[in-house]
């Protein structure tokens, strides 16, 4: 009985230590880049409350080390993020196909963003509003809907040093827009780790070509 009782002690004592490090220890990496923010807010937030994108760790922290205020970003997809490359990259042109998402983001947006709405569909005009919006850009962000096609028209929509960053890129039905890029010249980097108020790994893949506008 007392092996039995040891057996359940030290297989718990390691789960009490992460609790305690991670959850109660409010110096810990849990709460030093917003994950427990976020958690607490439902949203993605930073720690001190400065918005950031439903992505992962990894990749928001090299965005903030590599956006720059002459740079042209195209989003599919608004929301948080939008505010946070809003306060990066010297413009911000954004799709959304909810239209009472993009309502109320329109309230909050900066004076550098566009918010464009284009109701979703499947390969048709959601996909290609980057081509109606003020093309070439520096940097597009895919992670609105219909992917694989986002991916495809906005190849043609960067300028020579531009970069497409694909988040949710470990999900298979995705595949054929990294290899579309991949077959015209692009490689690719990835970045994983936890997302805001996620559980699991999750992956964003940034799509590049040499002297690229974020010197990878």
């Amino acid at each position: 009985m007392k092996e039995r009782l040891m057996g359940i002690f030290r297989r718990f004592l390691p789960r009490l230590a992460a609790f305690h490090g991670l959850i109660l220890n409010k110096h810990s990496y849990l709460y030093d880049i917003g994950w427990m923010e976020s958690l607490q807010r439902g949203f993605p937030y930073r720690k001190g409350g400065s918005e950031i994108p439903w992505m992962n760790f990894a990749a928001i922290a090299f965005l903030e080390q590599r956006l720059r205020r002459e740079q042209a970003l195209f989003e599919y997809g608004c929301g948080h993020s939008t505010l946070f490359y809003a306060r990066l990259a010297g413009s911000v042109t954004s799709v959304e196909y909810d239209k009472g998402w993009h309502d109320l983001m329109a309230k909050k947006a900066p004076p550098n963003v566009t918010l464009i709405f284009q109701a979703h569909d499947r390969d048709g005009e959601y996909c290609r509003t980057i081509r109606r919006s003020g093309a070439p850009y520096d940097v597009v962000i895919v992670d609105g809907r219909d992917r694989v096609n986002c991916i495809k028209q906005s190849v043609d929509c960067l300028t020579p040093r531009g970069v497409i960053l694909l988040d949710d890129s470990c999900r298979s039905s995705y595949r054929p827009g990294l290899e579309y890029a991949m077959e015209r010249g692009f490689r690719a980097l990835e970045f994983e780790g936890l997302k805001p108020t996620g559980y699991v790994m999750e992956r964003a893949t940034l799509l590049y070509r040499s002297d690229n506008c974020l010197g990878v």
